[in-house]
Protein backbone atom coordinates (compact mmCIF):
# COMPACT_ATOMS: atom_id res chain seq x y z
CA UNK A 1 0.00 0.00 0.00
CA UNK A 2 1.31 3.46 -1.20
CA UNK A 3 2.20 5.59 1.49
CA UNK A 4 0.16 8.99 2.46
CA UNK A 5 1.02 11.80 0.38
CA UNK A 6 2.46 14.66 2.58
CA UNK A 7 0.48 17.64 2.95
CA UNK A 8 2.41 20.18 1.11
CA UNK A 9 4.01 22.92 3.63
CA UNK A 10 1.71 26.62 4.43
CA UNK A 11 3.91 28.69 2.21
CA UNK A 12 3.50 26.57 -0.77
CA UNK A 13 -0.18 27.17 -0.36
CA UNK A 14 0.28 31.48 0.07
CA UNK A 15 0.13 33.10 -2.98
CA UNK A 16 2.73 36.24 -3.39
CA UNK A 17 0.72 39.71 -2.57
CA UNK A 18 1.21 42.55 -2.90
CA UNK A 19 3.63 44.57 -0.84
CA UNK A 20 4.25 40.74 0.88
CA UNK A 21 6.96 38.25 0.80
CA UNK A 22 6.49 35.17 -1.31
CA UNK A 23 7.26 31.74 0.63
CA UNK A 24 7.83 30.13 -2.45
CA UNK A 25 10.25 32.57 -4.11
CA UNK A 26 12.08 33.00 -0.32
CA UNK A 27 12.81 29.06 -0.35
CA UNK A 28 15.92 29.24 -2.13
CA UNK A 29 17.14 32.35 -0.38
CA UNK A 30 21.12 31.70 0.40
CA UNK A 31 22.24 31.86 4.28
CA UNK A 32 25.61 34.08 3.74
CA UNK A 33 28.09 34.06 7.22
CA UNK A 34 30.74 36.29 7.54
CA UNK A 35 33.51 37.17 9.95
CA UNK A 36 34.28 40.75 8.64
CA UNK A 37 33.90 43.50 6.15
CA UNK A 38 37.26 44.32 4.49
CA UNK A 39 36.50 46.74 2.17
CA UNK A 40 33.58 49.14 2.01
CA UNK A 41 32.94 52.31 -0.06
CA UNK A 42 29.79 54.48 -1.63
CA UNK A 43 29.81 55.38 -5.53
CA UNK A 44 26.51 56.95 -7.55
CA UNK A 45 24.56 56.79 -4.46
CA UNK A 46 25.30 52.76 -3.43
CA UNK A 47 26.56 51.67 -0.59
CA UNK A 48 29.22 48.84 -1.07
CA UNK A 49 30.04 46.54 1.76
CA UNK A 50 32.13 43.14 0.86
CA UNK A 51 32.02 40.52 3.72
CA UNK A 52 34.59 37.94 4.24
CA UNK A 53 34.67 34.86 6.04
CA UNK A 54 38.27 33.04 7.07
CA UNK A 55 39.02 29.74 6.10
CA UNK A 56 41.45 27.15 7.44
CA UNK A 57 43.05 25.23 5.10
CA UNK A 58 45.73 22.85 4.81
CA UNK A 59 49.45 22.62 4.59
CA UNK A 60 50.41 21.63 1.37
CA UNK A 61 53.83 20.16 2.27
CA UNK A 62 52.57 17.84 5.01
CA UNK A 63 54.18 19.26 7.63
CA UNK A 64 52.44 19.95 11.35
CA UNK A 65 51.62 22.93 13.50
CA UNK A 66 49.26 25.72 13.11
CA UNK A 67 46.79 25.48 10.65
CA UNK A 68 47.05 28.20 7.62
CA UNK A 69 44.19 30.23 8.09
CA UNK A 70 43.14 32.92 4.46
CA UNK A 71 40.11 34.64 3.78
CA UNK A 72 38.12 34.42 1.09
CA UNK A 73 35.00 37.13 0.07
CA UNK A 74 31.35 35.41 0.01
CA UNK A 75 29.16 38.06 -0.70
CA UNK A 76 29.28 41.82 -1.92
CA UNK A 77 25.99 43.60 -0.73
CA UNK A 78 25.21 46.65 -2.49
CA UNK A 79 22.18 48.73 -1.46
CA UNK A 80 20.67 52.59 -1.88
CA UNK A 81 20.35 54.99 1.10
CA UNK A 82 16.88 53.51 2.30
CA UNK A 83 18.12 49.56 2.14
CA UNK A 84 21.46 51.11 4.28
CA UNK A 85 19.16 53.04 6.65
CA UNK A 86 17.24 49.64 7.07
CA UNK A 87 20.36 47.28 7.28
CA UNK A 88 21.52 49.96 10.63
CA UNK A 89 18.41 49.79 12.43
CA UNK A 90 18.76 45.96 12.00
CA UNK A 91 21.58 45.93 13.32
CA UNK A 92 21.30 48.22 16.53
CA UNK A 93 18.01 45.82 17.18
CA UNK A 94 20.07 43.02 17.10
CA UNK A 95 22.86 44.67 19.40
CA UNK A 96 20.15 45.77 21.96
CA UNK A 97 18.75 42.07 21.79
CA UNK A 98 22.38 40.44 22.15
CA UNK A 99 23.55 43.35 25.01
CA UNK A 100 23.85 41.51 28.52
CA UNK A 101 20.92 42.26 31.25
CA UNK A 102 21.61 43.53 34.57
CA UNK A 103 19.95 40.98 37.42
CA UNK A 104 18.96 44.09 38.84
CA UNK A 105 16.79 44.96 35.74
CA UNK A 106 15.38 41.38 35.08
CA UNK A 107 11.42 40.48 35.92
Amino acid sequence: MADKPKTPMATELIPSMDGGFSGVASAHAPFVFFDSVPTMGHFNGIAHLSLSAMRFTVRIDGSEGAVPIDNVFVAHLRTNAAGLAALKSAIAKIELLAAPVDEASKN
